[in-house]
């Protein structure tokens, strides 16, 4: 799933520095897909399983098992960062917005 032209437009109107806006693009996009593979899990994120499945479904995906592995794994390491995130905020993961994963980025370029 892509994310759409005002989520990006609002990313990039941001002060965050290039990285930073590149980064939380990608987190809002694999938010986006973390709610695409679960949609009935109550804000919580799909589990390793339920990723693969959804990634193999996937017509790109299925026909690169090398691409597939870096995959699962940005899936992952992305999983973690939006758990964090929804620690910080006393939140389900999948409940985030755009406006937390902003708020958050906003807090770590000021430390």
């Amino acid at each position: 799933m892509n994310i759409d032209a005002e989520t990006i437009a609002r990313i990039d109107a941001t002060l965050l520095p290039q990285l930073d806006r590149h980064h939380l693009r990608l987190l809002a996009h694999c938010l986006a897909s973390f709610r695409m593979m679960a949609p009935d899990l109550d804000g919580a994120l799909p589990n390793a399983a339920l990723r693969r499945q959804w990634c193999e479904q996937q017509p790109v995906v299925a026909d690169d098992p090398q691409f597939l592995v870096l995959l699962l794994n940005q899936l992952n390491n992305a999983a973690d960062q939006l758990e964090e995130m929804a620690d910080d905020c006393s939140k389900a993961p999948l409940e985030l917005s755009l406006d937390d994963l902003i708020a958050a980025a906003e807090r770590r370029c000021r430390v």
